[in-house]
């Protein structure tokens, strides 16, 4: 695989076209065939620029074309060496070829990696619904919502800037909110990803603040920032992580497409 940064422009001009045609939510994808951040680029030798895999440094992956069927048995074999794989890996596919036989083929023995099998769901925002619910949503006693700045970036945990940004002034350039009380930060609500208008929120709580309102706090300040820009907030999880499907839909989110992905560790 080759690193999205050394793509040629026109390269990722063609790659970004073409993800138009992926019936998901793609903006980690976007964000390496940009070159807003590093990843890798597979193009099957077979298909060409009809097959690609596309792994953003998060370890989120997707595999879409318009050759992907035809070049089937090559990506499954790419996949299972795993060649390129340092870290556990999320693979989503283009929805036009999930019905693919991925888990017999990823799951065959005599693959280097462990495979696990679960379902995402892609939301859709709804303006109205979030104005509607607005004023139910309230910053707790004794915290307050302010701008993120640079020492957000460093923040520990797993849904944190540094996993999506290269650097501190790149996190700045996109935006966010944290709540905090006392110098103590309780949440944090910052740009995952951002293409054309819209944008696909990224959400971290601090362990010891959870289940008093702070994300949703964060995340409404934020979303009203967006809207007063023209942009639409975006939001996908995993759907058994089901307090971040609570907090979309509090939000205003809806639930428009669940579609399978697979967890691949390294080789072993």
């Amino acid at each position: 695989m080759r690193s999205g940064t050394q793509m040629l422009p026109e390269s990722g001009s063609v790659l970004a076209g073409a993800l138009l045609q992926v019936d998901a939510n793609v903006g980690f994808v976007r964000a390496v065939v940009d070159g807003l951040v590093g990843g890798q680029v597979w193009t099957s030798e077979s298909e060409g620029s009809a097959a690609h895999h596309v792994v953003h440094p998060y370890g989120m992956s997707l595999i879409w074309g318009d050759g992907v069927d035809r070049a089937f048995d090559e990506i499954t074999v790419h996949l299972r060496e795993g060649r390129y794989r340092t870290r556990d890996e999320w693979l989503q596919i283009d929805p036009r070829w999930a019905s693919l036989p991925w888990e017999e083929k990823l799951t065959a023995s005599g693959g280097r990696s462990a495979v696990s099998v679960h379902r995402r769901v892609n939301f859709e925002f709804d303006p109205n619904l979030f104005r509607a619910g607005r004023d139910r949503i309230a910053v707790p006693d004794g915290w307050s919502v302010v701008p993120a700045d640079a020492s957000d970036f460093a923040r520990p945990g797993s849904v944190v800037p540094a996993e999506f940004w290269d650097d501190a002034e790149d996190f700045l350039e996109r935006g966010g909110w944290r709540v905090e009380k006392d110098e103590f930060r309780g949440a944090l609500a910052f740009t995952s990803f951002r293409f054309d208008d819209e944008l696909e929120l990224g959400i971290e709580t601090h362990p010891d603040a959870r289940g008093q309102g702070l994300a949703t706090a964060a995340a409404a300040r934020m979303i009203e920032d967006l809207l007063a820009q023209g942009i639409m907030p975006v939001w996908s999880c995993r759907e058994g992580n089901h307090a971040s499907v609570a907090l979309a839909t509090k939000l205003g989110f809806r639930p428009v497409r669940i579609l399978p992905y697979y967890g691949l560790t390294p080789p072993m």
